[in-house]
């Protein structure tokens, strides 16, 4: 159904009602308190509806209720401690709730028949009562996804009947009751995501119904029981994330039943045991991330349902076993980050079913078999940092369904295989860090969804082929340090959706840049370095989102371009270029400016001369008009500077980063107190609503003392002005005068991190993913695609803004450095950020 409106009062006059089903529609508004009226109502479910306000308490008054199903509605409040008096009641389901906060009433422990109690995905906090212990009935405890804290109640021993209690994504600590051993019928145990502390005790293993047991993401330390090994009926063991150490139990063999064993990110040692090829049913081994040594055992190959397999991230030695590639539904084979040694095997090809195969940053030696070429499911092949040689087999071409191909950092000899073209679906491709020669194959051009190839520090050849031009899709080219030669083609110009580098340093291309070039107004990094190029860069002025340009050690000549990024740049970036100039409009060097000046003739002197002289005449009367015309304007502007104590008469300089509708007279209308949305530790922000109805936000930067090193003004411009990025507030410009500096943002409407989880603790998870991400991937391009890297060093909430979608946009970038600038070090040794924000080996002198 899709019912909406609200429940109309008068159901209270049904006194014979029995069931009342109004779910899964869109009904709103309150539950009327007039529903305690229905004293012979045993079933109520008002769930998946959008209702608001509180849970009426007179609900308590309907006493032969026995379900109460609220569940994902919008209530807030608190569960009425009344509800306890509902003796009859045997399922209570409240979650789903965000707005639902405060305790869980102790007096629910006297609902003596209840079998299910739903509380999850809510705002409840504090402890869990102890008397829920009491209730003996209880099959399912769900409250999961809450903000519960303290320690898991031992009285839980106590609800014998229990088959599934989901207390993960809380807030708990402690150890582990021992008592929940008592929980014979249990067949659900799921704490993960806690901060639980202690051993694992063996107790658990009385628990004999067990089938899922998942631990992981808590604190807990000490050894794996053995004990363990008891529970035949165990499915899915989840150990991981914790910090448990020791070996890895061999009676683990035992659970018969076992499909998943996680037990990675923890500190287990010693080898693998043999023994675990005895579970025949299983289907998931996870070790990674762990300091466990020896080989591979070679009887793992007898776990015939196996699919994914990860023993990344140990200390593994000795060669991959053959017997490892028999298993026939083998999809996923990380062995990532070892010492493995020896050949891969040609028995690979004998693991069909194979999606992923990542061997990168080992030991393994030999030439790659051709029989790999089999794998036709294969879609990720990773086998980077080893100590391959021989040439790139062709066979490799084979594998049409691949979309990563990883070799960087061998000893491959030869030429790129030309079959390499029927890799259609390639979405990156690294074969930089060999020995490869001959030139690119012009079949790369059949790569339509290739986004990143890199070939650099190989010692390829020849001119680069027209068909790059069909790479439409990719956004990192890199064929640096290799021997490229003859012009940059045209056809480079339609690579349009080249965004994060361009690097064709070290080469030996020569002839001028392509005008064609002007077309990648998307790049971000671009290095022409230590080539033979020559004549004009004009062209480069046309890319508008460059934040990195190296075109060193050339031979260009003529003027450089006077965008607001060719500004920012320092000479570093055209040395070995002598013919180079700086110039006032783009096109002829100063120099010869001035040198044609001195040529001019007597003639046009005399001219020149009566012109100014007539200028003149006309200035001293703009001066006298202008001085007036200053006089009342400074008069207009001085309320606005007499808060800040600013002086806004100062003659301006307005640089904006594009096209802007506005003018400096129509933002310092705005910088007024009731404007304000915040303020940080390099200035005051304000919200300014422009004549055309664009909303702008503007920083007054704070005033700069003479010993302040670092000009955040200038450290703004420098870094925001020129990159670009979903995840980072975009700079539109700037305003200065002698006294007041100002930056212009675009408007983010939503505030910020800090305000949000101060007015919304009980915010969902997707929400909160979706803003960690957005903020991770604003740091990860500041950290690794910019060039050079930068470091914001204040991140915090305040500085993470949200748009109406909770899109994260990193903003202050008042204290971040170039990594290359040359006051970094003095920089970097000195206290910068927000107490509380900053490395904790930083901020120990703040101390008091």
């Amino acid at each position: 159904c899709n019912i909406s409106g609200t429940i109309p009062p008068s159901y209270a006059s049904l006194a014979a009602l029995r069931v009342l089903d109004l779910s899964s529609n869109a009904l709103y508004g309150a539950i009327p308190g007039e529903l305690g009226a229905l004293s012979g109502l045993q079933y109520l479910f008002l769930n998946s509806n959008r209702f608001t306000g509180a849970i009426p308490r007179s609900l308590a008054n309907l006493s032969a209720l026995e379900v109460l199903c609220i569940q994902d509605n919008l209530f807030n409040g608190t569960i009425p401690a009344s509800l306890g008096a509902l003796t009859a009641l045997q399922q209570l389901r409240v979650g789903g709730n965000p707005g639902l906060s405060g305790l869980i009433p102790s007096s629910l422990g006297a609902l003596s028949n209840l079998t299910v109690f739903g509380g999850a995905a809510t705002g409840l906090s504090g402890p869990i009562p102890e008397e829920l212990g009491n209730l003996v009935n209880l099959q399912t405890l769900a409250l999961y996804d809450t903000g519960l804290s303290g320690p898991v109640p031992a009285a839980l021993g106590g609800c014998v009947e229990l088959r599934n209690l989901y207390l993960h994504m809380n807030k708990l600590s402690g150890p582990i009751p021992p008592e929940l051993g008592r929980l014979q019928k249990i067949t659900s145990l799921l704490l993960w995501g806690n901060a639980l502390s202690g051993k694992i005790p063996p107790e658990l293993s009385n628990c004999s119904a067990l089938v899922v047991l998942d631990l992981s993401g808590n604190r807990l330390s000490g050894q794996v029981p053995g004990a363990l090994g008891r529970l035949g009926a165990l499915e899915q063991l989840h150990l991981s994330d914790n910090q448990l150490t020791g070996r890895i139990p061999a009676v683990l063999s035992n659970c018969s039943s076992l499909t998943a064993l996680q037990l990675d990110k923890n500190g287990l040692s010693g080898e693998i045991p043999a023994q675990l090829g005895e579970l025949k049913a299983l289907q998931v081994l996870f070790l990674w991330g762990n300091a466990l040594s020896g080989s591979i055992p070679p009887s793992l190959g007898d776990c015939t349902e196996l699919y994914a397999l990860d023993l990344s991230k140990n200390r593994l030695t000795g060669g991959i076993p053959d017997e490892v590639f028999g298993l026939q539904k083998l999809s996923k084979l990380l062995l990532l980050g070892n010492a493995l040694s020896g050949p891969l095997p040609p028995s690979v090809a004998d693991c069909v079913s194979l999606v992923r195969l990542r061997l990168g940053e080992n030991l393994l030696a030999g030439e790659i078999p051709r029989e790999i070429g089999k794998l036709q499911n294969l879609v990720f092949l990773d086998l980077y940092s080893n100590r391959f040689t021989g040439h790139l087999p062709a066979e490799l071409a084979n594998i049409t369904v691949l979309e990563l191909l990883d070799v960087h950092n061998n000893s491959f000899t030869g030429s790129i295989p030309p079959q390499f073209g029927a890799l259609m679906n390639l979405e990156q491709l690294d074969l930089s860090m060999n020995n490869l020669t001959g030139e690119m194959p012009a079949s790369f051009g059949n790569f339509s969804y290739l986004n990143k190839l890199i070939l650099s520090r190989n010692m390829l050849s020849g001119p680069l082929p027209k068909s790059i031009q069909n790479l439409q899709k990719l956004t990192m080219l890199d064929l640096s340090n290799n021997s490229f030669s003859g012009p940059i083609p045209p056809e480079i110009g339609a690579l349009s959706s080249l965004s994060i580098s361009l690097d064709l340093s070290g080469n030996r291309f020569a002839g001028e840049l392509p005008e064609e070039m002007s077309g990648l107004t998307q790049l971000q990094s671009l290095d022409l370095s230590s080539n033979g190029l020559y004549g004009s860069i004009s062209v480069l002025g046309a890319l508008t989102s460059l934040t990195s340009l190296n075109i060193s050690y050339n031979n260009f000549s003529g003027a450089i371009p006077v965008t607001p990024f060719f500004k920012t740049l320092s000479s570093n970036s055209y040395t070995g270029n002598p013919s180079l100039c700086e110039s006032y409009d783009g096109h002829i060097c100063a120099s010869d400016m001035v040198r044609r000046t001195t040529l001019k003739t007597v003639r046009t002197v005399i001219l020149v001369c009566a012109v100014l002289g007539s200028i003149t005449l006309l200035l001293v009367v703009v001066w006298i008009l202008f001085n007036r015309s200053r006089r009342l304007e400074g008069e207009k502007k001085a309320s606005l500077s007499a808060a800040g104590g600013n002086d806004f008469s100062y003659p301006w300089t307005f640089t904006p980063f594009q096209k802007l509708n506005f003018c400096v007279d129509n933002i310092l209308e705005c910088l007024k107190d009731e404007n304000v949305i915040g303020k940080g530790c390099s200035g005051v922000v304000y919200r300014a609503e422009m004549p055309n109805g664009d909303i702008i936000a503007v920083k007054k930067l704070w005033k700069t003392t003479k010993e302040e090193p670092i000009d955040a003004f200038a450290a703004e411009i420098q870094i925001l002005g020129h990159i670009r990025h979903r995840n980072i507030v975009k700079l539109l410009g700037y305003c200065s005068n002698k006294s007041v500096k100002l930056l212009l943002y675009n408007y983010v409407p939503n505030g910020n991190l800090q305000e949000l989880l101060g007015e919304n603790r009980s915010l969902d998870w997707d929400t909160r993913y979706k803003i960690a991400v957005g903020a991770a991937q604003g740091l990860s391009y500041l950290h690794h695609d910019c060039v050079p890297a930068i470091l914001h060093r204040d991140v915090k909430c305040n500085n993470i803004l949200l748009d109406s979608k909770y899109e994260a946009y990193l903003a202050d970038f008042g204290l971040a450095k170039l990594m290359n600038s040359p006051n970094y070090h003095h920089a970097m040794s000195r206290i910068a950020g927000s107490y509380g924000y900053i490395a904790p080996g930083k901020s120990l002198p703040l101390r008091h």
